[in-house]
């Protein structure tokens, strides 16, 4: 018998995946706009605002981080 060679797991982020976040996104906005927020999570609004606030955080320093391998350079960010 031959031995099992392992491989490396690789997750690919690819539009499928990226589609399905964008989807996840448009129905709890849909939820929120219509006051119906219970009928798509069991979380409470704080927890939710909460990792709403996570998630826009972390994709705006994946922005910044692809932006500044792209260009070399930090891109400056204005703070109100």
């Amino acid at each position: 018998m031959g031995t099992l060679q392992e491989l490396p797991l690789q997750v690919l982020y690819n539009h499928a995946r990226l589609s399905s976040l964008g989807n996840l996104l448009d129905e709890l906005h849909t939820a929120a706009s219509e006051g119906a927020l219970e009928t798509v999570t069991p979380l409470s609004n704080a927890e939710l605002v909460s990792w709403l606030r996570e998630i826009i955080y972390t994709a705006q320093e994946t922005i910044a981080e692809i932006e500044e391998h792209a260009t070399g350079a930090p891109e400056l960010i204005r703070v109100k």
